[in-house]
């Protein structure tokens, strides 16, 4: 190992790198054809060359197996666009789609990266795997029962709210707002401003999509996709499974228009129903209502006459059934009449039996009562005249007759010497006449005197 060390040539990084690209201009040396899916594609207005990746994927699974730079210089875009028959590269290229390219591999030894150039294209190649693809997508939708699923949904009889997605200010936005203002039916429309070609088409349907589903089917009868016409190379999006999922799961039905005539894109195959541009689709619409006040006219007619005639029936049949009312009613009343009568004959002859009953009740009892009161009242008399004796015998008169008299002090009784005293003046009173004295002497109960 050490002898090893001793002989072997160290070399520098620059060297390491030159020798590299000898290695592979030696090895390729000439242009030669690379297939691959693009990605990071970098288009930009301020930016004179293109930039993007080259990547093999398994075949089965969404792996990167490989991946190389790629160039397209200034000097070769003019090019490249005669081949497309006059398309721009910016509409063409896109990240997803398999390219087949000329290039000369050139390495950069001061990076240590090599970069593939291209200097020619091959759009037929592209184009059929564009269609292969799309025919892998459909079998995939039609297998996962995806592909009639928003068919599936029925459009509301009166479709006035409609979520429309669209460039803003676009000929389609324009198109279809103005056709529906036409109709002068009463429409409202939620406008959601979407990419309709370029990389951010994926984003922008999808997060539409989402946005309609998150309202409730009050809030919304159908979701319309439309955009004006535009290059084959940007029906590309338009062929994503992903955006083909999102419609095949929409709670609300979706129309769409692409605006192609020949071309018929995954979304609108998915799509419950779609039109060739967006005027198509708001006459559809228009048309739909329309119909359904003109089958509310038809059926308003049609009710109109049938109620007529039900009611002329039920007038007939209301004339007879009133007639044999009225004769029951008439026979029912007789027959009450005749009963009323006989009731009131017998609750005449009743009240005035008992009215005679009462009467002679009455009489007995008035006689009862004179007998009792004039009992009570001489019972009464009897003993007044009796009071009234006793009250006389007590009448203090009568005892002073008898030769008592009443002894006063201060015009109050004596009843007892117990308080009196000498020189006090005392008051007496006789059957006849008064007596006023001055005590001189006092003899009180258990005393002696003279």
């Amino acid at each position: 190992m050490e002898e090893f060390l001793k002989t072997e040539k160290i070399y520098t990084i620059s060297e390491l790198n030159n020798a590299i690209k000898q290695i592979i201009n030696y090895e390729f040396p000439d242009y030669l054809w690379v297939c691959g899916e693009v990605q990071d594609l970098r288009i930009r207005e301020n930016k004179k060359h293109i930039y993007f990746n080259l990547v093999q994927k398994h075949p089965e699974v969404d792996e990167v197996l490989a991946k190389a730079k790629a160039i397209i210089f200034e000097t070769t875009k003019p090019y490249l666009e005669t081949r497309l028959k006059g398309k721009s590269l910016s509409s063409f290229l896109k990240n997803g789609i398999e390219l087949k390219v000329l290039v000369k591999i050139n390495f950069y030894p001061k990076w240590g990266e090599y970069r593939l150039e291209v200097f020619d294209l091959d759009p037929v190649y592209t184009l059929g795997k564009i269609a292969q693809n799309r025919e892998r997508v459909l079998a995939e939708l039609k297998r996962e029962g995806l592909l009639n699923r928003n068919k599936e949904l029925t459009i509301p009889l009166v479709p006035l709210k409609i979520g429309l997605i669209t460039a803003y200010n676009s000929a389609a936005y324009y198109d279809f707002l103005s056709e529906l203002k036409k109709s002068r039916f009463s429409f409202q429309v939620y406008f959601f401003d979407s990419h309709m070609q370029g990389k951010f088409v994926e984003r922008d349907l999808i997060r539409a999509l989402n946005f309609f589903n998150s309202l409730g089917k009050g809030e919304l009868d159908l979701i319309v996709i439309t955009r004006g016409g535009g290059e084959t190379s940007d029906l590309a999006y338009f062929d994503l499974k992903s955006i083909a999922k999102e419609v095949a799961h929409s709670k609300h039905p979706v129309i769409s228009a692409i605006g192609h005539e020949i071309n018929v894109s995954i979304l609108e195959l998915t799509s419950h129903s779609f039109f060739k541009t967006p005027t198509k689709v708001a006459q559809f619409i228009i048309e739909r209502v329309r119909e359904f006040i003109q089958n509310l006219g038809d059926i308003q007619s049609l009710v109109t006459e049938r109620g007529k005639i039900i009611l002329e029936r039920n007038k007939k049949d209301l004339q007879l059934k009133t007639s044999k009312f009225f004769n029951l009613v008439q026979s029912y009343f007789s027959k009450e009449n005749s009963k009323l009568i006989e009731v009131k004959s017998l609750l005449y002859s009743k009240t005035l039996e008992r009215l005679k009953s009462f009467s002679l009740n009455l009489e007995n009892f008035f006689e009862d009562m004179s007998r009792r009161v004039e009992s009570n009242l001489k019972g009464k008399k009897e003993s007044l005249t009796h009071q009234e004796e006793k009250l006389r015998l007590l009448n203090p008169r009568n005892i002073l007759k008898r030769g008592f008299s009443i002894t006063l002090k201060d015009n109050k009784v004596l009843k007892d010497c117990k308080y009196l005293k000498k020189g006090q003046i005392l008051k007496t009173i006789l059957y006849k006449g008064k007596i006023i004295s001055q005590i001189e002497s006092l003899r009180r109960e258990n005393e002696e005197g003279d």
